[in-house]
């Protein structure tokens, strides 16, 4: 990223998406843990806020929780009747997220699974639950998988959003990785499929949104 990029993204979030003291711990919990910062961006953050607040779903799908950031920034934008569901696959991630979320008091509108994303879009396809919105930030190779449940499990007008789909700009490489044909065939699936009108967006690392119609 360049120093213009990252002078421009600064400003965005110091502006319009100031990070509160729960935000901040949670970035704190991260880099005490030595672990990478795979959170989203602060102005990513708010834009998913925005987007609930437009939006306003009933039930929404979090693919991939990690310390819950991105959770904070979508659940405190639902309605008290609405709920978020977090799928994460590490046990001990569940604890933190769990945590967080109720230090944030946001525990009544969310739910904390411990699970492999697919396996629990599995099961909720078996059990015939839809849902309004769903998030994705989870283990790249199985974007492709992701997107095939999701396609089931999203209402007519429900929202896919995706992050990581630009990848540091590899979905361009000549010879991508396992993780970046993963992501380019991803891209390709949403951008081709009739059952969605579909875009990316350039917000961080790139935040692919489509309809389902």
């Amino acid at each position: 990223m360049s120093d213009e990029r990252t002078a421009l993204i600064n400003y965005i979030s110091e502006n319009f998406a100031p990070e509160d003291s729960h935000l901040q711990d949670i970035l704190k919990q991260q880099e005490a843990g030595g672990g990478p910062m795979m959170n989203v961006g602060p102005d990513q953050g708010k834009f998913l806020y925005l987007l609930m607040k437009m939006l306003k779903p009933k039930s929404v799908l979090e693919i991939g929780s990690y310390f819950g950031y991105s959770a904070l920034w979508l659940a405190r934008a639902l309605a008290d009747d609405a709920k978020l569901i977090c799928v994460e696959r590490s046990g001990k991630q569940v604890e933190i997220i769990k945590e967080n979320l109720l230090k944030a008091g946001l525990e009544n509108k969310t739910e904390v699974l411990e699970s492999s994303g697919l396996d629990a879009m599995a099961k909720f396809i078996k059990a015939e639950k839809t849902f309004d919105v769903i998030f994705v930030d989870a283990d790249k190779k199985n974007y492709p998988n992701y997107f095939t449940q999701a396609s089931k499990l999203l209402k007519t007008g429900g929202v896919l959003l995706v992050d990581n789909c630009i990848w540091s700009g590899r979905i361009l490489d000549e010879k991508p990785d396992e993780q970046t044909q993963a992501i380019i065939e991803f891209n390709r699936l949403l951008a081709e499929s009739k059952d969605f009108e579909s875009t990316l967006l350039t917000v961080q690392d790139g935040l692919c949104i489509g309809i389902k119609i």
